[in-house]
């Protein structure tokens, strides 16, 4: 007998992507608190790590509840195989081997 996995619901994927958010967030905050305590730079880093918080959030929750909302994401394949080299002439300049 064949088991199938089940997808989780789309509530859980969710649930997860928001979670993730929160926890990025606070984790840069503690950072940038904990750099403030060591440095004396006052609440800098702390808004430095919660920006930088909510930019990653961010891009973990597009990317996880909207795959092709960025414009940056999974790249296409190349249309040529890599294996082609542009400087060499096509084979039919090559001489028939022997």
């Amino acid at each position: 007998m064949t088991v199938v996995p089940k997808q989780p619901p789309e509530s859980a994927r969710a649930l997860a992507a928001g979670l993730t958010f929160a926890v990025t967030v606070a984790l840069f905050a503690l950072g940038g608190l904990w750099l403030d305590g060591k440095l004396g730079t006052g609440p800098w880093f702390v808004l430095v790590g919660v920006l930088l918080g909510l930019v990653g959030g961010t891009i973990h929750l597009l990317t996880a509840l909207a795959p092709g909302a960025l414009p940056f994401g999974r790249r296409r394949p190349p249309t040529k195989p890599r294996d082609q080299d542009k400087t060499r002439p096509p084979d039919t300049a090559r001489p028939p081997p022997q």
